[in-house]
């Protein structure tokens, strides 16, 4: 059999499995990396649509953009870097954006327009690429964005950053990745258990901007049932493999997660949610309801079910919606705020 001919059958393979979900529910073999990656792609392709048309008409400044350099020895391990040429002989802050997917699926060049967005607000923007699952299973993927800062504090002195005022900003798996890398620093025994040597300082984090995140993966794991079958499959499996076991127990789902770390010394957040995604309930609410309780400076726009615009799940990167307007001008509004 030729490479071409194995492409096809691949192909085929691809499609079987696919149809296999749709028209059963007892599809226990089917893998969830495959799915959760052709269910991502396809509406990755619409938001990348909506965001490459809206930065093209929007973006005022001259941008300096640096792509694919390399903060590690895997492929994977590939940053962009953003910043306002005007900017150049300034010091300004700097935002690790890191993107979604559900840890199987993503890459950093369907968040570049959106890094340019904010760095035409006069910051720094790195664009951060991480190993997906099953090539590596946590924490793999949290190390690798502490890998990443290291290479942009190696090399502060070519760039105009100010490393006292360091932002992270992630949507979904991103989200959870940045949130969990936040929460070890700030958190020595979780930072020890992940055997994390930290490259920045918990005091240089001024802020977090989170999008339709997952932030406490043992009540994910457990709840997911409540959804039915194939979303409880789903879910449970894709988490399986992120944590790198096939049961994964409490504790482990624990150190994945920033909601059972989070103290008052948690940095301010901005969270944008909507009520339409199954994961607002047990997700993004409660973890603002914590670090409201622990005195964290804390903004949200969380939107109704009742609400005009039909979003869902990571609506604030398709530029078609009004929502996804509103939360990007909050989101640049907290960061200016804060920095």
């Amino acid at each position: 059999m030729d490479y071409v001919q194995m492409l096809q059958l691949k192909k085929m393979k691809i499609c079987f499995a696919f149809g296999l979900l749709i028209f059963s529910s007892g599809c226990q073999n089917l893998p969830t990396t495959l799915v959760a990656k052709l269910m991502d792609n396809q509406q990755t392709r619409e938001n990348v649509q909506y965001l490459e048309q809206y930065a093209k008409e929007n973006i005022n400044q001259q941008l300096i953009i640096k792509t694919d350099l390399n903060y590690g020895d895997q492929s994977s391990q590939r940053l962009d870097i953003i910043y306002p040429e005007v900017l150049v002989d300034q010091k300004i802050p700097v935002v690790f954006l890191v993107h979604g997917g559900g840890w199987v699926a993503g890459n950093k060049e369907s968040m570049l327009p959106y890094a340019k967005m904010i760095a035409d607000q006069g910051f720094l923007v790195v664009n951060v690429e991480y190993t997906l699952v099953p090539q590596a299973a946590y924490p793999q993927q949290v190390l690798e964005l502490n890998q990443a800062v290291e290479y942009v504090v190696q090399h502060q002195n070519q760039l105009p950053i100010d490393l006292s005022r360091v932002f992270f900003s992630g949507d979904s798996a991103g989200a959870n990745i940045t949130s969990s890398y936040v929460a070890a620093l700030n958190a020595p025994k979780m930072a020890e258990q992940l055997n994390l040597k930290a490259s920045i300082s918990a005091q240089s984090v001024k802020g977090l901007v989170l999008h339709s995140g997952d932030y406490d993966l043992k009540t994910l794991y457990h709840s997911s049932a409540k959804a039915g079958k194939i979303v409880s499959w789903g879910a449970q499996s894709v988490i399986a493999q992120y944590s790198g076991y096939p049961h994964p127990k409490d504790q482990q789902l624990d150190l994945m997660s920033a909601y059972p770390w989070v103290t008052a010394q948690f940095p301010p957040v901005y969270f944008s949610a909507t009520d339409q995604d199954i994961l607002t309930q047990t997700q993004t609410k409660p973890l603002v309801k914590k670090l409201k309780n622990l005195g964290v400076d804390v903004s949200s726009k969380i939107y109704a079910k009742d609400y005009a615009e039909n979003i869902n799940h990571d609506f604030n990167f398709n530029m078609r919606f009004k929502a996804s307007h509103e939360v990007f001008d909050q989101s640049i509004q907290f960061l200016k705020r804060h920095s």
